[in-house]
């Protein structure tokens, strides 16, 4: 009896097809099995075959469509990212990658949910990922954290359904220590869009926003910003005043004055805007430098409306250290330019008149100096500054005693000790001082340092005044 060749043709195919259908099941029952050696006894030799018996089950047609062959792999890969085993160091990288592919390929064909710690899979891998991120930045890394808190949000949001606000805050505060301002938008943005932190927080997220579009040279967009954070958080100081830069950088004081107004009508107890119409005022009064000058009628409505805000502000805060020491160099600063001009009167009674007048205006700004001096300030150079005009009132108004005080106080103390000096170099030179005492007031942060001979005065952190005992 012969046997038909087509017949046995055909057999031999569907032996090999079996055949070819066993190893790739094969492949992945290998897998499986050197996955459970290596979880028994942590031979990375059983990790190493295990990816590679899974990473070609995954090639093939049949397995790779299977729910099961994936939740295997994304463990494989896990176990490869947290093996410490020099023996898998170089298979480590992207495995993290792979792992989180993984769990949401099994996710995808798993239809009747068998593998349900594929989720809880995928929720592990943005946790390690955010972790990454933080470490990352705590490292200075900021590029790299970036990228960590982005596969963090992606992950969430694709598989999970959930927004992790922390990663997405995080993502943009990489993001812009990083310079990428485009993504800094992107995120601050989307903080702003997902309410991160709350109303608390939503102030300071606009202002970053807004930053971004400022450092990106996008000014436009940092108004537009600025003005939509006033629109949602209207009483806001640090917004009103990131706005008030801007009209001020860009000319537009009308619009400064009407926005502090408004700030005015709705927190008419807030020191900090009348001062800013203050500000304005100064500041149109003495441009400064390459600035056109203002009339004389202009100079004299300007100084007015300021003299008319700072003691607004005073009236609300009389301790106010900046309006006390604006107001001051603003009696000055008239008295300065009343001086120029009386200096050119030919008239000698006309002259002496005038010039009386001049003296007087500058005594007005001496109780405001006074009293700023009195309550002081941490930024050094404004201290200085004032201190430096006391020493020249001292003098015009005859007080020649305070007036050395003054100049000695800019040259240099008991020991050489300097105004400025920080408490290292004032212990360096005049040693341990026999007690400190701490006074804490609303516009500064004031130590007592009591010496044999003197009684020291620091503000945050800075040497401002000493007085002989």
């Amino acid at each position: 009896m012969q046997v038909n060749k087509k017949t046995i043709l055909a057999l031999c195919i569907g032996i090999l097809g079996a055949t070819t259908s066993f190893a790739q099941k094969s492949n992945l029952t290998s897998a499986i099995n050197y996955l459970g050696y290596y979880n028994k006894d942590k031979d990375p030799n059983d990790l190493i075959d295990a990816k590679k018996y899974i990473d070609m089950a995954t090639l093939n047609a049949e397995t790779s469509t299977k729910a099961k062959t994936w939740v295997n792999r994304a463990e494989i890969y896990m176990s490869l990212y947290n093996s410490k085993d020099a023996k898998v160091a170089d298979l480590k990288s992207g495995a993290l990658d792979e792992a989180a592919k993984s769990y949401a390929e099994t996710i995808k064909l798993d239809e009747k949910v068998i593998y349900p710690q594929a989720k809880q899979g995928l929720k592990i891998c943005a946790i390690i990922a955010s972790n990454s991120g933080i470490e990352n930045f705590k490292a200075e890394k900021y590029a790299e954290a970036l990228n960590n808190f982005e596969k963090s949000i992606q992950l969430n949001e694709e598989f999970m359904k959930t927004i992790d606000s922390n990663a997405v805050y995080n993502a943009a505060i990489s993001a812009e220590k990083s310079l990428n301002y485009d993504k800094a938008i992107q995120y601050f943005q989307k903080s702003i869009d997902i309410k991160y932190g709350g109303t608390s927080d939503g102030p300071l997220l606009y202002s970053l926003l807004a930053d971004s579009y400022s450092k990106k040279g996008d000014k436009a967009n940092y108004i537009a910003t600025i003005q939509k954070g006033r629109q949602a958080y209207s009483n806001d100081k640090s917004l009103i005043l990131s706005e008030l830069n801007y009209f001020i950088e860009a000319g537009k004081y009308k619009e400064a004055i009407i926005n502090l107004e408004l700030a005015i009508s709705k927190e008419p107890n807030n020191e900090i805007f009348p001062f800013n119409i203050g500000v304005i005022y100064d500041n149109l009064a003495n441009p400064g430098e390459g600035k056109t000058a203002p009339t004389e009628a202009e100079f004299n409505e300007f100084v007015g409306k300021a003299e008319v805000s700072y003691n607004k502000a005073l009236s609300i805060n009389p301790n106010y250290f900046d309006a006390l020491y604006n107001i001051g160099a603003l009696y000055f600063n008239r008295a300065v330019k009343q001086s120029e001009i009386v200096n050119n009167i030919k008239d000698n009674n006309k002259y002496k008149i005038e010039s009386a007048k001049v003296d007087e205006i500058f005594k007005k700004s001496l109780p405001y100096l006074e009293k700023g001096e009195e309550i002081r300030t941490n930024d050094i150079g404004t201290y200085k500054n004032l201190i430096s005009t006391l020493q020249k009132l001292y003098l015009m108004t005859e007080q020649t005693q305070k007036s050395i005080a003054c100049k000695g106080r800019l040259a240099g103390g008991p020991n050489k000790i300097m105004i400025g000096d920080e408490l290292a170099a004032v212990e360096e030179k005049l040693g341990k001082p026999l007690k400190v005492t701490n006074v804490k007031g609303k516009s500064y942060n004031s130590d007592t340092l009591d010496y044999p001979e003197y009684t020291l005065y620091m503000d945050g952190g800075f040497l401002t005044k000493w007085v002989k005992k």
